[in-house]
């Protein structure tokens, strides 16, 4: 399957696969079957139509885009598809960070034989996101339904929080992007309509936690959390659909969180805000309430992944000012790369906080998840050879795999002290998707095959564990003692997780699925 010309619909690129440097020779990436230059295409639009608004993309883009891109393939195109497994390039060389370009053909650890690519493709196409447009679609106000079970029936009273809609918006888009089937543009345009007619505060900015079925507001809160994922997905909306408005959004809501929550004095952000924008000290609605009034590694690596995709689309300065502060505090504050975990709370100048007094707790999903993310984020701001990134990349995946991962079954476990045990043995279906973008991550900069083994038997343990076969999308979570929450949508579930692990691996074994 390839992809057409935004501009025209042509195929003259439909068979090949593409990879070009946005702004420097190490911006270069390997995508697989991901379209960056697309990426290069509306960063360029979107300097034109900002600044001139009465020109359009097309007047431009497809001439000029087509003789660049026809240079492109003449110099970086792939010469074969079948490879199963990529083999790490520059791995014997040892540069710090490994990113494969989109031209070769891969060699595989010995015995591989499954297609790992191809299987997950099937799994995103047939199970996932069939599942989300049979059932999740809000035909009657907009959007997608609130809470699903796990047969896809609403569960009411069926309020929609921002991280579903946005989520959602970003999975169908970059979906689209890859695979452009009409009913996955018709499930984002309808999350992006109701984002902004619903979500959106026209008048103080930023966008409300949860409203109504029929798009009333129910939470007028505005956390940052939520509004990194309306970021993200109105910057992939833009991509996805040539819509420079959607990019003009995002920015607009990064420079009001920037000017209202940004810490200029310690560096990050504040998290939890009314709706008039006054800075909630003490919020307890959530379980989750040391991310309120603290500092937090979970909602700042929100923010890293945000930011990264919303300068990768707009190519803005201050967004990439703001994304290097973030790796800087990754590397620097958050990850203590000796123990090789994440401390998941601070206070306002980053010391580590344990309520109570508890001792240090390694949450392995968010850890794995960071590893990876963290990988994407520096390859944006040139930092692919830095020792310390690689070193805290790696730190994080050996520690999980060390003491969160199940090494019989599969699966990454929840959560337990550094040093373990484990203590929280359940395994929730997010920890599980990015857990498997991790250990490819790991493999792909190494070459260890531990790496590679433990991808393996994360494959597997999802396909047996979590994969609904017969109603469509993955469980919510599974109990150390086997029990099922059957639940497929709920205000923080979204297809996102799924979509965007499924979606990495594939392009990352290098398939033009």
């Amino acid at each position: 399957m390839g992809c057409l010309c935004p501009f025209c619909g042509c195929t003259d690129l439909a068979k090949q696969r593409v990879s070009i440097g946005l702004e420097r020779p190490c911006d270069l990436i390997h995508l697989g079957y991901d379209d960056s230059w697309k990426r290069f295409i509306l960063r360029f639009a979107h300097t034109q139509t900002v600044r001139h608004r009465t020109r359009s993309i097309p007047e431009w883009g497809c001439p000029r885009m087509r003789t660049f891109c026809g240079i492109v393939l003449l110099i970086s195109c792939a010469g074969s598809s079948n490879a199963q497994a990529p083999a790490p390039a520059d791995a014997r060389a040892g540069s710090s960070l490994v990113f494969m370009f989109a031209s070769t053909t891969t060699s595989q650890p010995s015995g591989l034989r499954r297609d790992w690519a191809a299987e997950f493709r099937r799994m995103l196409q047939e199970n996932v996101l069939k599942f989300w447009v049979d059932h999740a679609v809000d035909r009657e106000f907009g959007g997608v339904l609130g809470r699903l079970d796990r047969k896809g029936a609403p569960i009411l009273p069926g309020d929609k929080s921002l991280v579903l809609i946005s989520r959602t918006l970003w999975s169908f888009a970059e979906a689209y992007r890859r695979y452009p089937d009409p009913q996955y543009k018709e499930v984002a345009m309808s999350c992006l309509k109701f984002l902004r007619e619903h979500f959106w505060d026209k008048e103080r900015g930023g966008y409300y936690f949860m409203v109504s079925r029929d798009g009333h507001p129910a939470d007028t809160t505005k956390l940052l959390n939520p509004m990194s994922y309306t970021m993200e997905g109105l910057a992939e909306a833009a991509l996805a659909f040539h819509d420079p408005s959607a990019a003009q959004e995002a920015l607009e809501l990064f420079r009001t969180i920037d000017k209202v929550a940004h810490d200029s004095t310690f560096g990050g952000y504040r998290m939890a805000y009314t709706a008039g924008w006054e800075y909630i000290e003490d919020y307890s609605k959530e379980a989750n309430a040391g991310s309120f009034g603290r500092k937090s590694m979970d909602w700042h690596l929100g923010l890293l992944e945000a930011f990264a995709t919303l300068y990768d689309v707009t190519g803005d300065a201050a967004v990439r000012a703001r994304l290097g502060e973030l790796l800087d505090i990754f590397t620097d504050k958050i990850v203590d790369a000796d123990q090789g975990y994440g401390r998941l709370f601070f206070t306002r100048d980053w010391k580590p906080y344990n309520p109570h007094g508890a001792a240090p707790q390694s949450a392995y999903g968010l850890d794995l998840e960071a590893s990876w993310l963290i990988t994407e984020s520096a390859i944006l701001v040139g930092r692919v050879n830095d020792p310390k990134t690689r070193r805290v990349v790696l730190a994080l995946v050996d520690h999980a795999l060390r003491v969160g991962f199940d090494n019989e079954n599969g699966g990454v476990y929840g959560l337990g002290p550094v040093a373990g045990p484990v203590t929280d043995k359940s395994k929730s279906w997010w920890e599980q998707a990015d857990g498997l973008v991790a250990l490819l991550n790991a493999f792909q900069m190494t070459a260890d095959p531990k790496y590679w083994d433990a991808f393996e038997k994360q494959g597997r343990f999802i396909e047996g564990n979590f994969v609904d076969r017969e109603y469509g999308e993955w469980y919510t979570s599974i109990t150390a003692d086997g029990r099922i929450n059957t639940e497929k949508a709920g205000p923080w579930k979204a297809p996102y997780h799924v979509t965007r692990a499924l979606l990495e691996v594939v392009s990352r074994l290098g398939r033009t699925l």
